[in-house]
């Protein structure tokens, strides 16, 4: 036990470490409808990393979250948001500028959890992914 204490103290330390491009910049907790993130500002785009813990969130619900979070904190109208249910990117049109473009698309696999069930200490299920 006491050789994987550093590494789990690392491992939870890293929970809402900011991202690239955002390290340096110090991170404001906000809670909204029962979730928490923490959010970082770096020029017209905001990052949003969710710290609360939520079975299976849907990222319309938790992207709808942060971009109302990034909205009350800057003042500007969110444009997209973009990433996952942990860690998103609200693009913001703020002054009458224009939102900055939304970043290129990565190769995202995604998927439904479908039934769940137990068997003595184990529980199985299954995934459809498209």
């Amino acid at each position: 036990m006491r050789r994987w204490l550093p590494f789990l103290i690392l491992l939870l330390g890293a929970c809402d470490a900011a991202g690239p491009g955002f390290r340096g910049i110090p991170g404001i907790e906000r809670e909204y409808d029962g979730s928490r993130f923490t959010l970082r500002h770096n020029g017209d785009v905001v990052e949003a990393i969710r710290t609360s813990p939520e079975w299976l969130p849907k990222f319309p619900d938790v992207s709808a979250k942060a971009a109302h979070l990034a909205h009350m904190e800057t003042g500007c109208d969110p444009v997209w948001v973009d990433g996952d249910e942990s860690m998103m990117r609200v693009g913001l049109k703020c002054e009458g500028r224009k939102a900055p473009k939304r970043p290129r698309k990565r190769r995202t696999i995604f998927c439904e959890i479908g039934d769940l069930w137990q068997s003595g200490e184990s529980i199985s299920g299954y995934m459809t992914c498209g």
